[in-house]
């Protein structure tokens, strides 16, 4: 990422190994801050790997049609790019939410060039207009942040004040049971569970929240289905200052397996990851080992969406031995 490159700059170029049958490309969205420099420092994803950062980075300007502008503009880039077909997109706290708008923009366009078959949230929580929540919506502050950066976070700031993520009318694959592999197993997963991992344990169902679709909901929407979805989950909320009992509002679902997804929006999620860090520490450059961490556990969630497919049933005449949850 610099002045007059690239935008968006592939990461990494899939194995050789696998040219004969690649695996989805996948599109990283940057964060608020409006970098992907922590894109650069994961391991091998094993597939081609794109970033897109804040184009308005180097000169502070802002989106004056907000968050929708952006996720447009972006589909445009990745046009550009000579991105198309099937992919997996995916982003780091707002780059969750501009995936969640691309997603939606692209599937209600039927000349659309590109189809999401499904999206990697990380650390994204669930977003309600800052001028809606009732407590406070303020971030930590962090020191010896570029003021190009800080600028972006100001920015952000000011689109999530009214900004309400994107509605669908149908929860991903259709509902019904989803199955997958991952970590060298089969699992069939119900409506209403999660397949969760937590930092130190083993795969399980969780039971989640469900949604309700408002009565006059219109039918003719009804052919708009999110995404599957993997939530990568900071396990560690970030520290209070002296004196300060209510949370940032990064954590104000921390405790939530789902980061207050479930019960918000038609079900989507449809496995969670915890990952032992705090928020703005995911990608710090200086922890080596955690980088390694995400790195792993990113592998896993693509993996899981990668088997999905956009199915929601086994392949015709196969018989995989299944955890049926």
């Amino acid at each position: 990422m610099y002045e007059g490159g690239p935008n968006p700059i592939k990461v990494q170029i899939s194995p050789a190994y696998k040219r004969a049958n690649p695996s989805p490309p996948l599109v990283l969205i940057h964060d608020g801050g409006g970098t992907t420099f922590g894109y650069f420092m994961l391991g091998n994803l094993y597939r081609d790997v794109w970033a897109i950062h804040n184009p308005h980075f180097f000169d502070g300007g802002a989106f004056e049609g907000g968050m929708d502008e952006m996720a447009r503009l972006y589909i445009g880039f990745m046009n550009d790019a000579g991105i198309k077909g099937n992919i997996l997109l995916g982003g780091w706290s707002l780059g969750g939410f501009l995936s969640l708008a691309i997603a939606r923009f692209l599937a209600e366009d039927p000349e659309a060039k590109i189809k999401v078959l499904g999206i990697v949230m990380m650390d994204t929580p669930y977003h309600a207009p800052y001028s809606q929540e009732e407590g406070p919506t303020d971030d930590p502050v962090i020191e010896n942040i570029p003021e190009a950066v800080q600028k972006c976070f100001d920015r952000c700031d000011e689109m999530l004040e009214n900004w309400e993520v994107p509605k669908w009318d149908r929860p991903a694959c259709d509902g019904k049971f989803v199955f997958f592999g991952v970590d060298g197993r089969r699992y069939s997963v119900p409506p209403g569970k999660v397949l969760y991992k937590p930092f130190n344990g083993v795969w399980s169902p969780i039971e989640v929240p469900q949604y309700k679709l408002l009565e006059d909901s219109q039918p003719e929407k009804a052919s708009l289905m999110t995404p599957p979805t993997v939530l990568l989950r900071c396990t560690e909320p970030m520290p209070l200052p002296e004196g300060r009992t209510q949370p940032f509002i990064i954590d104000k679902y921390r405790n939530d397996r789902t980061l207050g997804w479930a019960g918000n929006a038609p079900e989507f999620i449809r496995a969670v990851i915890d990952v032992h860090s705090n928020h703005y520490e995911m990608f710090e450059k200086s922890h080596d080992t955690r980088i390694k961490d995400v790195t792993t556990r990113l592998n896993l969630a693509l993996e899981i969406l990668d088997s999905i497919g956009g199915s929601s049933k086994p392949a015709s005449g196969s018989k995989p031995a299944l955890d049926y949850f």
